[in-house]
């Protein structure tokens, strides 16, 4: 699905474990970041079921593994993709396009998601679909 896009990010790895930037590897296109957040999925929970009108949004996935699945609200193709956790994955996901992540693992799992817009209007633009 084109409107979905896996970005690779360069880890940064040594005996403590790793560091990524997810912001410093997008191109921002002068659009502003916004609604910064961190979701924590119980094992088995799910989070996401919607899809934002004017926002892009960006799920990095940290910790997994981790089931995602994105839903085109124009054409209803469907794209699921398994993240394993050894490293983190980062996705672009463009307006109307359903997501929604599940926590596939025996641990809790961690996910830091924020939009972009080239607005600055701070309404949400959230249309929930259940697909997940």
């Amino acid at each position: 699905m084109d409107k979905v896009e896996r970005i690779e990010i360069r880890l940064h790895r040594d005996d403590r474990g790793w560091v990524a930037w997810p912001v410093a590897e997008i191109d921002l296109q002068h659009l502003r970041l916004c609604r910064f957040h961190v979701p924590c999925l119980k094992p088995g929970a799910v989070r996401g079921n919607h899809s934002h009108q004017n926002s892009i949004e960006f799920a990095f996935i940290l910790s997994g593994p981790c089931r995602a699945l994105f839903e085109d609200n124009e054409t209803g193709e469907q794209q699921e993709v398994m993240v394993g956790g050894i490293a983190p994955v980062l996705f672009k996901i463009s307006p109307n396009v359903t997501h929604a992540f599940k926590n596939a693992s025996l641990h809790d799992i961690f996910l830091l998601c924020y939009e972009q817009r080239a607005d600055s209007n701070h309404e949400e633009d959230i249309c929930r679909k259940t697909i997940l």
